[in-house]
């Protein structure tokens, strides 16, 4: 009899230690503002690849600036002329998973994709991670802050 509790009781920890892992994981405990926020992500991803410049402006915050994966650092406008340059585009981008936190009215988005470019005239692909900084202000969330980054080949 006390074996089939202690069993029991065994069988009863390790359910409540998944039930936390589950909960706790953010692909199963996502909140509303955190999905939102994710979708914004992606669709700023889309829109680079559509040429969508007026969409990319629209959610970026006049204070946006973004660090490029060589290191360039620009302010708003810089970065959308670079994109309306035709110098720089986005040919294809594939995401891999992203993951969101949200402190107040502040989210950040980290995650990684490979980005298929044509970069005056060449074809280029890098494997990138990336940090995207939104802010909640009266009008929704906006893009403040974007860093890309170079992944080393692997």
């Amino acid at each position: 009899m006390v074996e089939q509790q202690n069993r029991y009781i065994c069988s009863m920890k390790f359910i409540s230690i998944l039930a936390i892992i589950f909960a706790t994981n953010p692909v199963y405990s996502q909140s509303g503002a955190e999905k939102e926020v994710l979708n914004l992500s992606g669709k700023i991803f889309n829109w680079h690849v559509e040429n969508k410049i007026s969409s990319l402006q629209t959610l970026m915050s006049q204070k946006f600036s973004v660090v490029t994966s060589r290191g360039d650092i620009q302010n708003r406008e810089q970065y959308l002329k670079t994109l309306s340059s035709g110098n720089l585009k986005h040919d294809s981008i594939a995401l891999g998973k992203s993951m969101v936190t949200i402190v107040n009215n502040t989210a950040t988005v980290i995650g990684r994709g490979w980005f298929y470019m044509t970069v005056a005239g060449s074809k280029i692909h890098r494997h990138l991670s990336f940090m995207e900084v939104f802010v909640k202000e009266k009008m929704g969330w906006r893009l403040i802050a974007l860093y890309t980054s170079a992944i080393p080949n692997q």
